[in-house]
């Protein structure tokens, strides 16, 4: 290889994966030209932004301010008669105006930030390995997963906060490594922007909480010697100063994204208050959305409506006609599909659909399950049988994410409302990352020589990632399909994939 090449190498990675990471994330998001799933309820809320209408939700307010300020930017319909939107919180083709809307403007921040987050992801992993090559081998994970395409190229929430997952993710690794690898101290300002980007991604959904593991994560990397020497009072020294630091800002994003929330929110709808308090309601009349009183008495009711809300969600029931939740557990292998949307067409006798599913490429996600299983006989062989590692800051690592993952589904497996397949697209990232420190763990030797034999199969690997993805992007992108070409398509019977006749 060019010597010139050599010496650029890192930047001819970076910029060949945005290129690509964009490219597939971004291009062509207005299609298809309809609602589908939970955009019928984002949008609308990213409308009542624009209008300035108070309303009440969920999730934190961060992704349909985020979507709403992308479309007030674009001004893609400008000329268009929204009102109705601001009438429901579900839109459908009924609320429309006269000739329909352009929806690149509302799914552009999901889509944009999911690719942009190729950076972080291939900037942690590089971190951890001191491997571009394999960094760069495993971002197009990220990339060729045909679930966190479709999902992030919408107007809804998944896209934007694993920007900010992974965010969270490289500023802990960049402050640990620099440590390990620089000897640069882990100082007060590294919680702190930890904590900014807990908080970004909290302030999207509340799922967000697991990166609160991140925060124990850098405390006992910065606090290694102590806690191994078991040195209590330099322990709770350092806690009683990093603790605040971390926490402080997270909250402060917190509650400034509710204040923009409310702020926004100007105007009571006649037809619905979302059970807004009497003392909201006059506060609001009396001296504004963006008065501090007003935001006080926003807060406890905008809080209890997310309650009462999570609280009436129907639970699971696999009997029911239709059903699209599904099981945590069946989760990593793919359980279960949804068709967000469908079309079809009759020509000369061949039906033609336009699915447009939500489906794991089974390449990725059965080798996550594949690095897990992995990874849990490698711990178990630490900890049980006392076994030697080959390298230990690896397997540390191995641990982190792992213990990122089971925290997620630990806490998921506790909630009885019904879930979805898209709620596994946060720990399949952990999980994308853990498969490629296991690589390394397994082929250490190989790699550190620059075995040709182990790139070679690498890079073979990444190829069958990209073809299957290829073979289910008419699911991804709403291509057409035939019936005949469905059933090519129809692996396993677990995903549950359903054919329109």
């Amino acid at each position: 290889m060019p010597e010139i090449l050599i010496r650029h190498l890192h930047k001819i990675y970076i910029g060949v994966l945005l290129l690509c990471s964009l490219s597939v994330y971004t291009i062509g998001i207005g299609h298809p030209n309809a609602l589908f799933w939970d955009e019928n309820y984002h949008i609308a809320s990213a409308q009542k932004y624009i209008d300035g209408v108070m309303y009440m939700e969920p999730h934190p307010p961060l992704g349909k301010l985020l979507i709403a300020g992308s479309e007030a930017a674009l001004k893609l319909n400008s000329d268009k008669d929204k009102s109705q939107f601001n009438r429901t919180d579900y839109i459908t083709d009924t609320h429309m105006p006269e000739g329909g809307i352009q929806y690149t403007g509302f799914r552009l921040p999901s889509a944009l930030l999911m690719g942009l987050s190729v950076l972080f992801f291939y900037g942690t992993v590089r971190r951890i390995t001191a491997n571009k090559h394999l960094a760069f081998a495993f971002s197009f994970f990220l990339i060729f997963d045909n679930a966190l395409v479709i999902h992030a190229r919408a107007a809804m929430l998944e896209g934007i906060q694993l920007f900010f997952v992974l965010a969270a993710i490289y500023q802990m690794t960049r402050a640990i490594t620099d440590k390990y690898q620089y000897q640069a101290e882990i100082r007060l300002k590294h919680y702190v922007y930890l904590g900014l980007w807990i908080g970004l991604a909290v302030s999207v959904k509340i799922n967000g909480a697991v990166l609160l593991l991140l925060f124990v994560m850098l405390y006992g990397a910065d606090q290694w010697e102590s806690l191994r020497n078991r040195q209590w009072w330099p322990l709770l020294r350092r806690l009683t100063t990093s603790a605040p630091c971390g926490v402080m800002p997270l909250v402060a994003i917190v509650l400034s994204i509710f204040y923009l929330h409310v702020g926004l929110g100007g105007e009571i709808a006649a037809h619905k208050t979302y059970k807004a308090g009497s003392q909201y309601q006059q506060s609001l009349a009396e001296n504004g959305s963006w008065s501090l009183s007003t935001f006080l008495a926003a807060m406890p009711d905008n809080g209890r409506y997310m309650s009462e809300y999570a609280d009436g969600v129907p639970r699971l029931d696999i009997c029911k006609e239709g059903e699209n939740g599904s099981y945590a557990l069946g989760w990593p292998l793919g359980t279960k599909t949804i068709n967000y949307r469908w079309s079809k067409q009759t020509t000369d006798g061949t039906t033609y659909v336009r699915y447009h599913n939500i489906l794991a490429n089974p390449v990725i996600w059965f080798s996550v399950v594949a690095g897990l299983i992995l990874s849990a006989g490698l711990i178990i062989s630490r900890y049980i049988y006392q076994n030697p590692v080959k390298d230990t800051a690896l397997f540390y690592w191995i641990v982190a994410f792992n213990t990122l993952y089971l925290g997620y589904m630990v806490a998921i497996l506790q909630i009885d409302r019904v879930m979805y397949l898209y709620h596994y697209l946060v720990p399949l990232t952990f999980g994308i990352i853990n498969l490629a420190l296991v690589f390394q763990y397994v082929f250490l030797e190989q790699l550190a020589r620059g075995s040709r034999h182990t790139y070679t199969n690498l890079a073979c690997y990444v190829l069958l990632a990209f073809g299957v993805f290829a073979l289910f992007s008419p699911f991804t992108y709403s291509w057409e399909l035939t019936e005949t070409q469905f059933a090519a398509r129809n692996w396993f019977g677990f995903w549950k994939l359903e054919l329109v006749r």
